[in-house]
C-alpha cells in the first residue's frame, strides 16, 4: 500500500490542528465563501495567527488526498481565488504523490503528510496582499469558529465520558477478581483479632465473643502473661500479716464467679 492511500482528510486535519497551536492560532475548517444559500466556494481549511508578531497572518489550505480530486481541482484553479484572495497565504496540503512536479499553480505552497503523520513542507507559499474580507465571509468564519467550539466540546465530552467507562470497567474488574487490597487488609486483620479471642477463651475461659469481662477479669488478664508476678503477690500476701494488703492482694488473686462479681 502507497503512502497515499494511508493517509485520510481526518489525519490532514489533526496533523494540521497539532502543528498550530491553540494558545498561537485559530484553526478553522470547512470554511465557505458566505453563509446561506449561496455558500460558493469553500476552503478546507483557514488559520488565523493570534500573534502581533506574525502580523496576525491568515492562511489557507487546500486538502487533496487522492490523484484523481487533485486533477479534478486543476481544471479550475481559479475557483480556490474566491476564498485565497482574503488570505496572505495559500497552500495546498496533501498526501505524498498526490501532486506532481510543475502542477502547482502560481503562488501556492506545499505540505505533505508522511505516512508517520510529519508534515513536510515541500514548497514555501507566497505571501500576497489579502483583499479586505466583505460581511459575508467574516460570518462564515465566525460560523465555523462557533461549529468547532461545539465540536471541541463534544470531544471533551466524549472523552470524559470514555475515561469514565475505563473507571468502570477497571472497578467491575476487581469485583469479580475479589476484595480489593483494602478490604483484603481488613479481613486478615479480623481472622487475627477471631484467632484472638479463641485463645483467650481457651486460656481463660471467657468468651469475648458474646461477653463483656469487668474491670477486674481485664486485670486479671494482663497478669495472665506474668507468672512471675502473680507469684510475686502470693509472696506478699504470704509473708506481711497487714490484714489490708492480705485483703488486696486476695481479691487481685481471686478469680470472678458465675455472676461476674
Amino acid at each position: 500500500m502507497d503512502d497515499t492511500a494511508k493517509v485520510t482528510s481526518h489525519d490532514l486535519c489533526a496533523a494540521l490542528k497539532l502543528e498550530h497551536p491553540s494558545d498561537e492560532y485559530v484553526t478553522m475548517f470547512e470554511v465557505r465563501e458566505s453563509v446561506g444559500s449561496a455558500h460558493g466556494s469553500r476552503a478546507d481549511a483557514i488559520v488565523l495567527s493570534l500573534w502581533p508578531s506574525r502580523g496576525f497572518e491568515m492562511t489557507g489550505f487546500e486538502f487533496k488526498v487522492s490523484r484523481s480530486d487533485w486533477l479534478g481541482e486543476l481544471k479550475n484553479p481559479a475557483k480556490a481565488d474566491r476564498i485565497a484572495r482574503y488570505c496572505d497565504r495559500w497552500c495546498l496540503f496533501a498526501a505524498p504523490g498526490v501532486v506532481k512536479e510543475g502542477e502547482l499553480p502560481v503562488g501556492w505552497g506545499l505540505w505533505e503528510l508522511t505516512a508517520t503523520r510529519q508534515i513536510r513542507r515541500k514548497v514555501p507559499s507566497i505571501t500576497r496582499e489579502p483583499e479586505p474580507m466583505p460581511r459575508a465571509f467574516l460570518a462564515s468564519l465566525m460560523r465555523s469558529r462557533a461549529r468547532l467550539d461545539a465540536e471541541d466540546l463534544a470531544a471533551l465530552h466524549a472523552r470524559q465520558r470514555h475515561e469514565w467507562e475505563k473507571e468502570q470497567r477497571l472497578r467491575e474488574k476487581d469485583a469479580a477478581s475479589g476484595p480489593d487490597a483494602a478490604t483484603r487488609r481488613e479481613l486478615e486483620r479480623l481472622r487475627i483479632g477471631l484467632n484472638k479471642l479463641d485463645e483467650i477463651r481457651e486460656a481463660t475461659g471467657i468468651d469475648l465473643a458474646n461477653y463483656t469481662p469487668s474491670q477486674q477479669w481485664i486485670e486479671r488478664m494482663r497478669l495472665a502473661d506474668s507468672v512471675a508476678l502473680e507469684h510475686k503477690l502470693r509472696l506478699l500476701r504470704d509473708l506481711f500479716a497487714d490484714h489490708e494488703l492480705r485483703k488486696r492482694i486476695e481479691i487481685a488473686l481471686r478469680p470472678e464467679d458465675g455472676n461476674g462479681r
